[in-house]
């Protein structure tokens, strides 16, 4: 597949800026749904977690001020009151006496205003309880009190669960709407591209099909469309303008021809002048012919036609020609070729073909025509032509750098391009650094 054309190229951050607008868009809503995700957390959760440590907290202030009033028997027996009575657990141990609240009294619990979670056995209710606890030292010895938060740590762990799933069905669901949008629009663009393209080839009469109201879009196919209407209504005003007038330069200069003929019978001289003058008509002849073949205004005679007889008939014809510049000329037949069109027009194609690698290889080159199944190839391996100029030469009187140090009009490719596209054929030009080559295929 073309890379061009290929998904990776349409999705390339690097060179689509719809997709990169996707993609931030994607990063700029995930980002959103974190922040949210974490302002809820800190709302609800987080104020929870913090109420407890407060609570455990006063209950720290508490029990040091009872300590500090009460004489230790009294100290104890207020501490079994306060926790039959509430809901704050609180568990110690010492010499004389010890709460049965914990099975064994942990030695890693730290001091308040830190805190830890860990489960315990509860003696009292019989059950294993997930506590968040932290020690109170007094003078009568540490006191561990703790609230159960198995509830609320449950309820952490599911948030988080929750707000994970939620983050990542938000993620793909934004990359899969985005992708959906991303490539709507990119099919939108692609296509505007390849109207570009057609008109860059010289199709003047391609247009973007659109809908009658719309987005930006559809209004900037409005304005194509207008934009490559006038430039082919004026492309076709000045084509028709110069098309008049070798129509009407073309009966006076016939009858100069005529009239030099018969005045080359005294003065010799005026052959040269004869001869200009022919190449001049040739020229107009040439204009017209391209001007009918272009508005298909040029009746086809279909017949079929040897490819590898049409090509020995132009080797015999422009083989001198070639020997006067040192060339080789090489015929190869790869398959039995067999054209279906009009036999003269089919001979003008690949005789300017032919006609230009002789004149722009070079002396001493090679020249290799080779026919194949469908197709007539023409190469060379000389200095070939620019590639930003391959698209620009099948163009009426376009000449590139090396053409213009030759004779002609640049007229040669353009008629063999309107040939091939009046019999429906592919004109394919290629030049790399093993020189230029010409193909016509079916």
């Amino acid at each position: 597949m073309n890379n061009k054309h290929s998904l990776w190229w349409q999705f390339n951050p690097r060179v689509s800026s719809v997709w990169r607008l996707t993609l931030a868009f994607a990063t700029i809503t995930s980002v959103v749904l974190v922040l949210c995700i974490v302002l809820i957390y800190q709302l609800l959760l987080g104020e929870q977690t913090r109420q407890v440590e407060r609570r455990l907290n006063a209950e720290q202030v508490r029990i040091e001020g009872l300590a500090n009033k009460f004489d230790k028997a009294s100290f104890f027996k207020q501490l079994n009151i306060f926790r039959n009575e509430g809901d704050i657990l609180i568990f110690w141990q010492n010499d004389e006496t010890q709460s049965q609240g914990l099975s064994f009294f942990p030695n890693d619990i730290p001091k308040l205003p830190k805190t830890v979670e860990f489960p315990v056995l509860d003696t009292q209710r019989g059950q294993i309880r997930l506590l968040t606890t932290g020690i109170v030292k007094t003078k009568h010895g540490k006191v561990v009190i703790a609230t159960a938060t198995e509830h609320l740590s449950r309820l952490i762990t599911e948030f988080k669960t929750i707000a994970t799933w939620a983050c990542l069905l938000s993620l793909v669901l934004t990359c899969v709407f985005g992708y959906i949008f991303a490539r709507r629009h990119l099919r939108r663009v692609n296509y505007f591209n390849n109207v570009a393209e057609k008109v860059q080839k010289g199709d003047l009469s391609a247009r973007v099909v659109h809908k009658q109201k719309g987005d930006e879009f559809v209004t900037l196919a409005k304005h194509i469309n207008t934009m490559l209407q006038s430039i082919e209504e004026n492309f076709a005003l000045v084509q028709g303008i110069t098309d008049n007038i070798a129509h009407d330069l073309k009966t006076p200069l016939t009858r100069l021809r005529l009239h030099l003929e018969n005045e080359a019978i005294k003065q010799p001289s005026l052959g040269i002048a004869i001869e200009q003058l022919e190449s001049v008509l040739h020229t107009f002849d040439a204009m017209l012919k391209l001007t009918r073949l272009e508005h298909g205004q040029f009746p086809l005679k279909l017949e079929p036609v040897n490819g590898f007889t049409l090509m020995s008939d132009i080797i015999d014809i422009l083989e001198p020609t070639a020997e006067q510049n040192q060339q080789h000329i090489i015929l190869h037949k790869n398959h039995e070729l067999i054209f279906e069109g009009d036999k003269n027009l089919l001979f003008q194609a690949c005789y300017n073909l032919l006609q230009n690698a002789i004149k722009y290889a070079g002396n001493h080159a090679k020249i290799t025509i080779t026919l194949s199944k469908g197709s007539i190839k023409i190469s060379d391996n000389g200095k070939g032509v620019n590639k930003q100029q391959l698209s620009q030469l099948t163009k009426r009187f376009y000449r590139s750098d090396l053409a213009r140090q030759k004779d002609g009009f640049g007229l040669g490719l353009a008629t063999v391009k309107a040939i091939c596209d009046r019999h429906h054929f592919t004109l394919s030009l290629q030049s790399d650094e093993n020189g230029f080559s010409s193909t016509i295929s079916h």
